[in-house]
């Protein structure tokens, strides 16, 4: 996609933060949602999308020319889509003296705090939950993040672009081909690369593998979180079957290093791969993904852990516009392949499931259904596929020299949403900053509203591994 054609020019006459912050919300209300939050310097930028379009606009403004006024300091009530990169500019411009609306403090008979973190059993993230509650009743969750932060962001600055994409690619496990995907699309759009068609549906079929046992262990989380370990390893196996087939084409169980600006490094794959007979194993695990979905809906024990639990209220989704599976069990049907079509999507004829009902159960059938598209796009595309056809790795003679623009943005839908990656680049190639917005980021926001909505403390395991965010995505 040519993004010069696609992003609007920089909308001038912000001049104070007032008149920003209008034309933010005006932005809003006319069909855009905000895609991320970025301080290039001294410049503080909105990036935005049209829901319906996929069109971009771009909001800077500059605070030296406006001094920040006491009286319009915004909080995350006002722009809910961007919480996370509103409290890490805040640490990154104290200039701007920019701090986030606190969260008032829960008092009263009865009341009782149960921490939970950072540190806990199994491999689980570092995050602190804070769950108030009263009774069983959960009337308020606090979340504190950045235990383990990585400042992604500020390692790869200054180093060129094959320097940084190993960086990138180890963002978050579950989505690797995806931040590269949004990284390579950024750098693309910067030098105004086309890339060949092979290139377009082979990088379909990598980003619907990941895509698929990504909610294979979703879907295996959310059983044992109801106590039935039964499906959940049969989850896993279909997992485990899928990453066996990732390294017996791509030569990675979890497809790191495939994906490289303006083609594809194939150094390790497998020349002799059978696509086919790979094709044949990915229908059966189709077959078997199904069979489990209906034996889980015939199971009142889980049934009724889900129906209603963790449900999003309306307002919620109003202002923080959740992504992804989570915003598309919500009501919300934006999904990046059709609205912004990039690799071989625009000729995929995708369908994407959307529920209405906001809950544990709406995003347990989300994730089925998009695990159903994920395993019959990849099936249909083995049939055809071989990487004898594929040449070998372009990426050098791609990214030297300086790129056409200036900037560059990447745009994709991983497995839990909206991805995006905007990255300037110096005259000499190298990266001078890149904005990155992540789908955990964005959708933390709304888990807490999701908790204390009428659940009870014995509902916190089954709702959380429903929304299945990663605080790597949130801390990177």
């Amino acid at each position: 996609m040519d993004m010069e054609k696609t992003i609007a020019p920089a909308v001038a006459g912000c001049g104070t933060a007032q008149d920003w912050i209008d034309a933010w919300r005006t932005a809003r209300t006319e069909g855009s949602d905000t895609v991320m939050l970025t301080s290039d310097g001294p410049i503080l930028s909105v990036l935005l999308m049209n829901r319906r379009t996929g069109a971009l606009s771009r909001l800077p403004w500059d605070p030296r020319q406006s001094p920040w006024e006491e009286a319009c300091q915004p909080s995350w009530a006002g722009i809910g889509e961007t919480l996370g990169a509103e409290s890490r500019i805040g640490q990154e411009r104290p200039d701007l003296a920019w701090q986030s609306s606190k969260i008032p403090s829960v008092r009263g008979k009865g009341i009782f705090v149960y921490p939970l973190g950072p540190v806990r059993a199994d491999v689980a993230e570092a995050l602190q939950y804070r769950l108030h509650v009263m009774g069983d009743e959960i009337v308020r969750l606090t979340l504190q993040n950045g235990f383990k932060e990585r400042h992604i962001r500020d390692l790869v600055v200054g180093r060129t672009v094959a320097e940084a994409l190993p960086v990138v690619a180890r963002f978050t496990t579950t989505s690797n081909i995806h931040h590269t995907l949004a990284m390579v699309h950024a750098v693309e759009d910067a030098w105004q690369i086309q890339v060949p068609n092979w290139v377009r549906v082979t990088r379909t079929l990598l980003a619907e593998m990941e895509r698929a046992y990504s909610h294979l262990g979703d879907l295996a989380a959310l059983a044992v979180s109801t106590g039935l370990p039964v499906p959940q390893m049969e989850y896993l196996h279909l997992k485990e079957t899928l990453l066996r087939i990732s390294f017996s084409l791509f030569g990675h169980r979890y497809l790191r290093g495939t994906i490289v600006p303006g083609g594809l490094s194939t150094s390790g794959w497998s020349q002799d791969a059978d696509p086919v007979g790979c094709a044949r194993v990915v229908s059966d695990v189709l077959d078997q993904a199904d069979a489990m979905a209906v034996g889980l809906e015939r199971t009142s024990s889980f049934l009724d852990r889900l129906h209603g639990a963790g449900r999003v209220p309306s307002e919620t989704v109003e202002w923080g516009r959740p992504v992804g599976p989570v915003g598309r069990a919500s009501g919300l049907g934006m999904d990046v392949r059709q609205v912004r079509p990039y690799a071989d999507y625009e000729d995929s004829d995708l369908r994407v499931p959307v529920e209405e009902t906001g809950d544990a159960y709406a995003r347990f059938r989300v994730r089925v259904q998009e695990l159903d598209e994920s395993l019959n796009l990849v099936r249909r595309i083995l049939g055809g596929w071989h990487p004898r056809e594929i040449s070998s790795d372009e990426s050098a003679a791609v990214v030297s020299g300086a790129p056409i623009k200036d900037y560059g943005v990447g745009i994709v839908e991983a497995p839990r949403g909206l991805l995006a990656y905007w990255m300037r680049f110096a005259p000499n190639g190298r990266i001078a900053h890149v904005g990155i917005a992540t789908p955990s980021e964005r959708n933390w926001a709304v888990v807490p509203d999701a908790m204390a909505n009428s659940n009870i403390l014995q509902d916190f395991p089954i709702i959380d591994a429903s929304f299945s965010l990663t605080v790597a995505g949130w801390d990177g």
